[in-house]
């Protein structure tokens, strides 16, 4: 038998760290193989912790801990009610690169007062490299609950108690993240102690997984509400019940709504905001419809008028169940630019875009410019192929509607049985083949912009009626409907025809002429612009090089004495086409009238004397 200075036998901690050899029987394997990788590093006379992290750093530690915190905390508090008065103390470990730092701990005066002792504060590192062998350092290590005795302890400090310690893992990851630790004097701890240490930690693990879920939860609705209203248009989720699940600002701006209806029934909303049902029919038919629903036109009618919308539909499913929908609510005004951009439907000349020096045409650019600052109507005359349809686009673009639609009809290209629809729209039901849920017209699709009306002569006389009521009642009825939705077009209209003329003989109405003529611009026939022609040759060959990637060196003389002599019954537009056609055909690099139509060509030989 070994004793130590005072007749007594040494304890097994004491034989082996002084080298001598052990009964490893009686030893705990886990404490055992602790000792072993403690012994030669970490001083086992140690009596209180001098490893401890400044005020700053427990801050930042406790800041990346604070969701453990707020939750084991409660936790803690629970435990210490059972065993208050028994001595104990319940610390809190944090577990950073196998580093156990002090976030919290609660006890006993007498319990805390050791704590103080052995300097087990905030910030202080517990781990097994730093103070040796402990329950929460063997619980770390082998990753599950475990209890040291105080003969089991390394350092002298805690050879006063027993301590008992379970891990805790993150929900998401599962690796530790900290220790729930209760120590008490050895002759205090019952059995069931560390049982209660791990039903302790089983509980702040099912919180923290409870805490996670309600943050990603909160996470997942604060993403949808982002990507909602990152939108350009409305937004509402329903659920299978009809009620509304989510919203976004635009939705409640386009529909008027003055509150968030999130959680009540879309039609006691729809209801409450619009009245009768008549006024936003249109809107719950989608809503109630049993199919997806792509861009169906709809009117809703409130106290400040129509609101006119596109709206679509997509069903939220999940394993084939219908979960909801969600509406997407588009104004018209804006889907209307979209068919603009997508079709193409928008002005591109300006004024300066028109070549031209004869005083004849510059008169008309001053009128163009002056009406293009009113909300007039405008009246183009000329002959076929003068221009009329780019002096329109060049009025809207000087106009304060340049970034609004711009949609140009000719009359005499669309069909008569046609033209209705296509102006002033239809609803589902008006005629065989209907679009299901109807299509808006022209006039509305240009709400906001400029409508041009080239060929006005050829309209036939019914739906110069039609287009009467428009322009003074400023609204538009679709065909099959009765109602009245409001537009604010701009409208131009462009003849070659005499109007007045084809008033007298009762092929024009008179009212709907004077309606239109507010102001009348009549653009001369190239014939009368002889000193433009020059600039309209060279600017064509330069825009048709370009466009055919042809290089052009030079115009010969013959080009501009054939074009001067010529009558233009085509104007402008068969001069382009002519000049397309020569550098369609060059050979070289020069432009000459041997290039041109016949009828072009002879003209130097018939005319010898403007040679």
């Amino acid at each position: 038998m070994t004793s130590n200075i005072n007749g007594q036998e040494k304890s097994l901690w004491q034989k082996f760290i002084e080298g001598e050899p052990i009964d490893t029987s009686k030893l705990k394997p886990e404490v055992l193989d602790s000792w072993q990788r403690c012994k030669g590093k970490v001083n086992p006379r140690k009596g209180k912790n001098y490893d401890i992290w400044s005020a700053k750093d427990v801050e930042r530690i406790k800041l990346k801990y604070r969701e453990l915190i707020e939750i084991a905390v409660p936790a803690m508090d629970n435990f210490y009610n059972f065993v208050k008065g028994s001595g104990f103390s319940i610390t809190l470990e944090a577990v950073e690169n196998n580093d156990h730092f002090v976030l919290e701990a609660i006890g006993d005066p007498s319990a805390l007062a050791m704590h103080e002792t052995s300097r087990a504060v905030q910030g202080s590192n517990w781990s097994e490299a730093v103070m040796g062998t402990s329950a929460s350092a063997i619980a770390v290590y082998h990753d599950r609950p475990f209890q040291v005795h105080p003969d089991e302890h390394w350092c002298v400090c805690l050879k006063h108690c027993t301590t008992s310690s379970a891990p805790i893992h993150d929900p998401d990851t599962q690796a530790i993240i900290g220790t729930l630790t209760v120590a008490a004097s050895y002759i205090k701890v019952q059995s069931h102690t560390l049982g209660m240490v791990v039903a302790a930690v089983d509980s702040i693990e099912k919180q923290l997984a409870v805490h996670r879920l309600a943050k990603k939860s909160e996470i997942a609705n604060h993403f949808k509400t982002v990507v909602m209203e990152c939108f350009s248009d409305g937004l509402i989720a329903i659920d299978e019940f009809n009620s509304v699940i989510h919203v976004n600002q635009k939705a409640l701006d386009i529909l008027g709504f003055k509150q968030n209806p999130i959680g009540q029934n879309i039609f006691g909303v729809l209801n409450r905001n619009f009245g009768m049902i008549n006024r936003y029919r249109d809107l719950a038919g989608v809503i109630n419809s049993q199919e997806s629903v792509m861009d169906r036109f709809v009117n809703i009618q409130n106290s400040g008028g129509i609101i006119r919308c596109v709206v679509s539909t997509r069903f939220l499913e999940s394993n084939g169940e219908l979960l909801g929908k969600v509406l997407i609510i588009q104004q018209m005004s804006r889907a209307a630019k979209f068919v603009t951009s997508a079709l193409g439907n928008y002005a591109r000349f300006t004024f300066s875009d028109l070549i031209g020096q004869e005083q004849k045409f510059l008169d008309c650019i001053k009128i163009g410019i002056k009406v293009a600052k009113t909300y007039s109507n405008v009246l183009v005359l000329g002959e076929s192929g003068t221009g009329k349809e780019l002096f329109a686009q060049a009025i809207h673009n000087a106009s304060s509607r340049k970034d609004q639609p711009f949609f140009a009809i000719n009359c005499a290209a669309i069909p008569r049985d046609l033209l209705g629809s296509e102006l002033f729209g239809y609803v589902e039901g008006a005629f065989t083949g209907a679009k299901k849920g109807g299509s808006p017209g022209k006039f509305e699709l240009a709400d906001g912009g400029t409508i041009f009306l080239d060929e006005i002569g050829e309209m036939p006389l019914d739906m110069q009626t039609s287009l009467l009521r428009v322009l003074e009642e400023k609204a538009v009825s679709r065909v099959g409907d009765k109602g009245a939705i409001p537009v604010d077009v701009r409208v131009i209209v462009a003849t070659n025809r005499d109007l007045e003329k084809e008033v007298e003989i009762g092929e024009f109405r008179a009212d709907l002429y004077y309606r239109i003529n507010v102001v009348s611009i009549e653009l001369p026939p190239l014939r009368d612009r002889k000193g433009d022609i020059s600039l309209l040759i060279a600017h064509f060959v330069k825009k048709m090089a370009e466009r055919m990637e042809t290089k052009i060196d030079s115009i010969a003389p013959d080009v501009y004495r054939n074009c001067a002599l010529y009558d233009w019954p085509g104007n402008v537009r068969e001069l382009q086409n002519i000049i397309e056609r020569a550098v369609t055909m060059v050979e070289g690099n020069t432009i000459s009238s041997q290039l041109f139509p016949e009828r072009l060509a002879k003209l130097s030989i018939d005319f010898p004397h403007n040679s």
